[in-house]
């Protein structure tokens, strides 16, 4: 006979996947790969993921706050961890690139590795992707994808079995054919390019009517009605009056149409914040390089002329090190992005239970995309010091026969 613990396990997660998959979904995620701008500052928009990497940067303060408050000879608690971490670390370095040039490359790999190992977990806390700004659709401010959210206690909210809302534009009849006389080709086209403006914010209220109207979520008056053509001035303030009307009474219920801006986005789904990494990374080896063997000397494994196979070499060299740049980016914002998708696609199928694996799995990616990205950026400065002469300038590396 079977265990009776284990019967009442699998029939309770089995009741849990089917109370997420009938009653606790949501409607299908909407995957944004661009970083949301949740205000500006100035004439620079402020991104969620700008707001994850200062927040990542005040965790691992407070984390060394914590670690070196009571600092010891004997570390225990955090001090412990962290030593363990750092030690680990240190003699990675010193035993790829020697102790002279460890020394050296250690404040960097480390830097690079808790960084963006901070930072990918705390991208799997609850409150990331989840809480934010509400976004509205309108005509201005357009989106293909929406849900419509209900409002509670004066905060809007996407809940449990929620409308999916798409909105497809025909933009077909929006392409306008001139052939003005010479003499009014720029006043033609700039008639054209207005008339093309207007045709899109007219085809975008059309689908807004439709849409709300064929979820049953707003009535308006038939769209047919509108007097004039597409890219007539008329005819699109006719258009954006239904939209505005329906998307007024949606609100009357209670209810909006938009998305979530989320206030925290994992740092690395956001290009900018790899590329940004990927760039410090090449700045520090190719200065370690340059000190190292001097300006010239470096120089001439990129550049020289003493023989074609030797510049061909170092032609080829000179790529390499460019595209390093695109390798470390797309290698993080990939992985870390494709993460990203598969949590929002898995907590949207099955709620609970079946998402917490797909958590673990993140966590284990998280730490180790930070372990390459740093190991990567050691191994390339340890071949930024060295010569193509057979006389490396680090210090060799003791080799062990085993019999």
């Amino acid at each position: 006979m079977k265990n009776p613990k284990t019967l009442l396990t699998v029939a309770g997660v089995i009741a849990l996947l089917l109370v997420g998959f009938l009653y606790v979904r949501g409607p299908k995620p909407i995957i944004e790969i661009k970083a949301e701008s949740l205000t500006g500052i100035g004439p620079f928009p402020l991104a969620n993921t700008y707001v994850s990497s200062l927040s990542a940067v005040v965790v691992i303060l407070v984390l060394g706050y914590i670690a070196g408050r009571k600092a010891s000879l004997i570390p225990r608690g955090v001090q412990n961890l962290v030593e363990l971490v750092f030690e680990a670390g240190y003699n990675l370095c010193v035993g790829t690139a020697g102790e002279r040039h460890g020394r050296r490359f250690f404040p960097v790999f480390m830097t690079i590795f808790i960084f963006i190992w901070v930072a990918n977990w705390m991208a799997l806390l609850p409150f990331f992707n989840a809480i934010g700004s509400v976004q509205k659709v309108s005509v201005d401010e357009f989106r293909k994808e929406a849900a419509v959210m209900s409002n509670s206690g004066g905060i809007l909210l996407v809940k449990p079995k929620a409308q999916e809302v798409k909105f497809e534009v025909d933009l077909g009849p929006c392409t306008f054919k001139n052939t003005p006389a010479a003499e009014n080709v720029g006043t033609a086209a700039a008639d054209a390019a207005a008339r093309k403006n207007s045709c899109v914010r007219g085809q975008r209220a059309l689908a807004i009517v439709d849409q709300l109207e064929k979820k049953r979520l707003a009535s308006v008056a038939d769209p047919a009605t509108c007097p004039g053509a597409p890219g007539d001035k008329s005819y699109t303030d006719c258009l954006v009056g239904l939209s505005d009307e329906a998307l007024n009474q949606l609100s009357a219920k209670g209810k909006s149409v938009g998305i979530i801006a989320p206030y925290f986005r994992s740092m690395n789904t956001d290009i900018n914040s790899p590329l940004s990494i990927a760039i410090m990374s090449a700045i520090f080896v190719e200065f370690w390089g340059i000190t190292t063997l001097g300006f010239f000397k470096y120089a001439k494994k990129f550049f020289t002329i003493s023989s074609p196979i030797n510049f061909f070499v170092g032609l080829l060299e000179f790529i390499a090190e460019v595209a390093r740049l695109i390798s470390f980016t797309f290698r993080l914002f990939g992985n870390m992005l494709a993460g990203e998708i598969l949590l929002l696609v898995m907590t949207f199928l099955a709620p609970f239970v079946v998402a917490l694996p797909f958590y673990a799995l993140e966590m284990f990616v998280g730490v180790i995309q930070a372990f390459v990205f740093a190991m990567l950026t050691l191994v390339f400065a340890v071949l930024a010091v060295s010569t193509h002469d057979g006389h490396d300038e680090h210090e060799p590396v003791e080799v062990t026969a085993i019999h």
